[in-house]
């Protein structure tokens, strides 16, 4: 009798893990940025991915993102240029809280990791270059309209605070357009 109502609970448990919708969504778009002690501001381009779970096709999600962004400006002082160059690599959680119909949805989403960054600064006398690490935080609000039933396209607006240990924190924002599928 035990092993019976031991595999009648199992059964029921895998049910709702059976119910979780799965996808994956691939995203660029356009990035741009204010860098630090200068009047500077950097432009550039991202790219990224996204892969979510939820749970019986509720309105609460969870996602795990992994992207790149690489942004570049020139400052040109006194007869003097200055290149600047930032590559960045963030990893983070991604909870996404959506409204709609399965046709259209509306969006928020968090962000809530780390980030791995390349600074390169190069001037007429000298180049200063470093790795770091850092808090990788932010929000973002958008939409997404079904193809058909295993497609979705997805616009974005991501607003980011990265820290940093070596060079000083700073804001990102991102505007990406992409195409997601539910798996």
């Amino acid at each position: 009798m035990k092993n019976k109502l031991l595999f009648i609970v199992m059964l029921f448990c895998s049910f709702g893990a059976m119910a979780q919708e799965k996808s994956l969504t691939l995203s660029g778009g356009y990035v741009f940025t204010n860098i630090e002690d200068s009047d500077t501001d950097a432009d550039g381009f991202r790219i990224n991915g996204l892969f979510e779970l939820n749970p019986q096709g509720g309105r609460f999600s969870h996602g795990f993102s992994m992207g790149y962004i690489h942004t570049s400006a020139s400052n040109t002082v006194l007869d003097q240029t200055v290149d600047y160059k930032i590559t960045t690599l963030p990893a983070y959680y991604a909870p996404k809280l959506s409204f709609g119909n399965e046709s259209f949805k509306v969006f928020l989403k968090g962000a809530l990791g780390i980030h791995f960054s390349h600074y390169k600064r190069t001037g007429d006398l000298t180049e200063i270059t470093d790795w770091d690490a850092g808090f990788y935080g932010g929000a973002g609000l958008g939409i997404t309209k079904s193809i058909n039933e295993k497609f979705f396209l997805g616009f974005e607006y991501e607003w980011n605070y990265m820290s940093n240990i070596a060079y000083v924190d700073g804001f990102v924002n991102s505007v990406m357009i992409g195409v997601g599928i539910k798996l």
